[in-house]
């Protein structure tokens, strides 16, 4: 809604925007299961971070569609041919891939991944949920209720950031005489 309506229309308004919901709202927001706000949750369990390349990160968002191999070793995905090993005929297969580029199909089966699919016949090399962005222009404008969450998010975010007026130390009680 706040892009929709142009108050949001910079990547730094936007990431601003992020970091006001997320640190003034959903980091104090109590959660029903766990009884516990985000933030409270997160102060008591010991993470390590653990760094992902650059091709682990990509095969973590990769696309995947389940099809059948016919009789020639062939699989058809969003109107484009691939050829797979033959000795997958008749069976099922999992393909993995970028919705932004279909001409690479990873091929799986029975959990293991196999040597990728042969393109044969490329017809859409984008796929048609991402291909353009007139769906989104399409959608109906939703009426401004004059409330911004955001701005809400954010008051409340530097309300806290004052009240702990950047206490580095252990907290220390202020009595006044």
């Amino acid at each position: 809604m706040q892009i929709g309506n142009g108050s949001l229309s910079t990547l730094k308004q936007l990431n601003e925007a992020f970091t006001s919901w997320l640190e003034g709202y959903y980091h104090l927001r109590k959660h029903g299961s766990t009884g516990q706000s985000p933030m409270d949750r997160a102060a008591g369990i010991k993470r390590t971070m653990r760094r992902v390349s650059m091709m682990e990160l990509s095969e973590i968002f990769l696309w995947e569609e389940s099809r059948k191999v016919d009789k020639t070793g062939c699989v058809s995905v969003f109107g484009n041919t691939f050829e797979v090993p033959s000795h997958l005929s008749s069976q099922t297969v999992t393909l993995r891939f970028d919705p932004y580029d279909l001409s690479v199909m990873q091929v799986w089966h029975e959990g293991n991944r196999l040597p990728d699919a042969r393109l044969l016949d490329l017809n859409r090399s984008i796929h048609e949920r991402v291909k353009s962005r007139s769906k989104v222009e399409k959608q109906e404008e939703v009426p401004a209720s004059g409330l911004n969450f955001f701005k809400m998010a954010e008051e409340k975010r530097r309300s806290i950031w004052a009240q702990e007026a950047l206490n580095f130390g252990p907290k220390q009680e202020v009595t006044h005489d």
